[in-house]
């Protein structure tokens, strides 16, 4: 019965997103045969294959709240292993996506691909499909009480670019205190904790304040590097008055209590301004799913669909929640979403998620889209049995 339960939560899940593009008066009907469909080709699966293994996606330290929620809840939703989320970094995310077909069934990033790294996936036979899950700002904080005070971009270059203009040249960076780049600002050492190099929001901070001498921030002690761990920054400008650090919008969402943000061009960092992109330290977040054998891997499929459902970025989705912020197209991105299980106009396309049972065990079923299934016919009730009528001589299997 456990089983059973599990297969109709699956069918349930599935079809909820499938019949979301149909005209409303359909839906009812399509979810009640389509939920009888699916949960019989389901239950043959529990039975003739074994349990796949639980998806793995791997990458930036920004997106790993929100992916790690997301997995809880295909979970929940389909019953299925809860994917393992690693936080490791966008650079060694895309690195291990890219490595080999067997790696990582998706890699979650606060960048996008290089053009290299494409190659590198080309190269290695890994297709992958960029999804853009939200958007994201990074947030100069500095511990509540302290003094505030506006910064432009230029002010950011002066304060952690490795080297600047000076008499036509490109010289270090002689900057130690505030006061030295605006004489309004403190008095006070320049000392900021940001991102590492594995880093995808570190590549999104260099690029931001990318000048005529380069994007390299400093190694001189003012810029300090810290592991992709963003409490962690926070618990140092927590107890040291005068440094700033750099996170991501999330985090400081969640500790805005004691925490100052300062503005950035005189535009503070909220959810309307990220969103609608007028904070210029607003910067997208993605997700990339390995395509490669997409009909023995449905569950990476499923597992974008809940990331861009209404559930988890509508109006009160628990994305939302922990800080995420949707982009206005999240519909058009469903629904991109939504395609990778091929619904065709005319009948339910699922050739990704049945072609594993489709010749399982001498069970032929080379005409599934054309099958109709009948439950529990009298002759079969006693039995146990399941028999399928379609195009193809019927043929029986026990299901118990």
């Amino acid at each position: 019965m456990i089983v059973i339960a599990s297969v109709a939560k699956q069918s349930r899940f599935i079809m909820k997103h499938l019949v979301s593009g149909l005209p409303r008066p359909f839906q009812g009907l399509a979810m009640t045969k389509g939920r009888l469909f699916l949960f019989f080709i389901f239950l043959l699966g529990t039975q003739i294959a074994q349990a796949a293994p639980p998806l793995r996606i791997v990458g930036s330290s920004a997106v790993f709240p929100f992916a790690a929620a997301v997995a809880e809840h295909f979970h929940y939703k389909t019953q299925e292993p809860t994917p393992i989320v690693e936080s490791i970094g966008t650079g060694a995310g895309i690195k291990l996506l890219c490595e080999s077909q067997s790696g990582p069934d998706g890699a979650i990033t606060s960048r996008p691909f290089t053009e290299g790294e494409k190659k590198k996936c080309a190269q290695q036979g890994v297709q992958i499909q960029e999804f853009k899950i939200g958007q994201d700002g990074l947030v100069l904080i500095k511990r509540k009480g302290s003094q505030d005070f506006s910064l432009t971009l230029e002010d950011l270059r002066q304060a952690i670019a490795e080297d600047l203009p000076i008499d036509s040249l490109c010289k270090k960076n002689p900057n130690q205190t505030w006061s030295q780049i605006q004489p309004s600002f403190p008095a006070v050492p320049l000392h900021i904790l940001g991102p590492a190099p594995a880093s995808g929001t570190y590549d999104v901070l260099t690029e931001k304040i990318k000048g005529p001498c380069g994007s390299s921030l400093r190694h001189d002690g003012v810029y300090i590097e810290a592991p992709a761990n963003e409490n962690l920054i926070i618990q140092k400008v927590l107890n040291a008055p005068d440094a700033v650090g750099i996170i991501t919008f999330s985090f400081y969402e969640k500790n805005k209590n004691r925490l100052l943000a300062l503005p950035v061009e005189g535009i503070t960092p909220s959810f309307s301004n990220i969103r609608d992109g007028i904070y210029p330290l607003s910067r997208p977040l993605y997700l990339y799913i390995k395509l490669n054998d997409l009909s023995h891997h449905v569950n990476r499929a499923l597992y974008v669909m809940e990331f861009t459902s209404s559930d988890a970025v509508g109006e009160r989705g628990y994305l939302r929640k922990k800080g995420l912020i949707p982009l206005p197209e999240q519909k058009e991105i469903y629904e991109h979403a939504r395609g990778l299980l091929q619904i065709s106009s005319n009948d339910i396309f699922l050739k990704e998620i049945l072609s594993p049972f489709r010749y399982a065990q001498g069970l032929r079923m080379t005409s599934l889209l054309h099958l109709n299934i009948k439950c529990c016919h009298p002759e079969e009730s006693r039995s146990g049995e399941l028999r399928i009528w379609g195009k193809v001589p019927y043929q029986t299997r026990s299901l118990v």
